[in-house]
């Protein structure tokens, strides 16, 4: 019976120990790390504002992607104040927990409240424009209150996480600045009133196949048009049904005013329908052409536009007649509601 008294003695005076050491340590954990990004302010913030962009730069995204690829851990939307993200991974360095957006001011600000099972943060966001880019600075806070535990917990929080802080900054830099540039093009919106009649070739191709597609299939209708004596209306377009990171649903066209035309088993007589469109022109080679793209899709996200079709591209300069690439104009449209 000593015994088990002299352990409960012990247990008990311990216990005793930890809470009077626990009145001197801090109550609160703060840790803030900040990292400069050579890129446009709205492509650095909608990284972090947009929750689905994560998987992009957390290094968490590394450790359980499967987590971050799950649509159904995502509210919708998910880049407004009160949008989470919620995950249960059995990566144990991963666990289980949630974010949530508690205020947002774009491109400027973003709160999170973070939930990582055993405690829960308030991250801050702070994006600032510097001279050499965008100045992020990211910063967590814990409050312990008057849990000793925790508060010993607190002690090596720093060197748990600030290596995977430090790492996903530098991830969000490495892949922002990847990013194509915005341009801040002059978009408008336009009705189209009337439809366009085009004969066309549709395939799925690879990335690989971009290069060589255009002048092997307008090669193929042209000579078609040349045999039929058909006359092209206005400059040859490109539709993107569909894009991904390896295949490209892609339709090349040549406009044409005659919509009876019947075409043949390869070539296909199509039509593009009047209505409402988001138009920009970019100006220079087509290999810039995503900075136009990320332009457009900025002023449509910051209008609150919906698209309601696969965007096109109508060549208006011919590159066989103008060979300076900075001359080049392409017109981008997006229908819309």
């Amino acid at each position: 019976m000593n015994y088990f008294k002299r352990i409960l003695l012990i247990l008990l005076f311990f216990i005793v120990l930890v809470t009077i050491i626990s009145l001197f340590l801090p109550s609160s954990f703060l840790l803030k790390r900040t990292i400069v990004v050579n890129a446009d302010k709205e492509q650095v913030f909608n990284q972090v504002g947009d929750l689905k962009n994560w998987k992009n730069w957390t290094v968490w995204a590394l450790k359980d992607p499967q987590v971050y690829l799950n649509e159904a851990n995502y509210s919708k939307p998910s880049n407004e104040v009160g949008s989470t993200f919620r995950w249960d991974s059995k990566v144990e360095d991963v666990g289980s927990g949630g974010v949530s957006i508690v205020s947002l001011e774009t491109n400027s600000k973003i709160e999170n409240k973070v939930d990582f099972g055993m405690a829960q943060s308030i991250d801050n966001w702070i994006f600032k424009e510097v001279e050499l880019g965008v100045e992020v600075s990211w910063s967590i806070k814990i409050d312990f209150g008057f849990n000793p535990v925790s508060k010993f917990f607190g002690l090596f929080l720093e060197d748990q996480i600030s290596p995977d802080i430090e790492k996903s900054l530098q991830r969000l830099k490495t892949f922002t600045e990847d990013l194509p540039k915005i341009q801040h093009v002059e978009v408008k919106r336009e009705n189209i009133n009337k439809t366009q009649w085009f004969l066309s070739i549709r395939d799925t191709i690879t990335q690989q196949e971009m290069n060589n597609i255009h002048g092997k299939v307008y090669a193929q209708i042209n000579q078609y048009m040349d045999e039929n004596e058909i006359l092209s209306e206005a400059a040859p377009i490109v539709i993107y049904h569909f894009w991904s990171d390896t295949l490209i649903d892609i339709e090349l066209g040549i406009p044409v005013s005659d919509s009876t035309i019947i075409g043949n088993q390869l070539i296909k007589l199509n039509q593009l329908d009047s209505g409402n469109v988001v138009t920009a022109i970019h100006y220079g080679a087509y290999e810039r052409l995503p900075e136009t793209y990320f332009g457009i899709n900025e002023w449509m996200r910051k209008n609150k536009v919906v698209v309601v079709g696969p965007p096109w591209e109508s060549y208006i300069t011919d590159p066989s007649k103008e060979t300076n690439p900075d001359k080049w104009q392409t017109a981008i449209f997006f229908p819309i509601e």
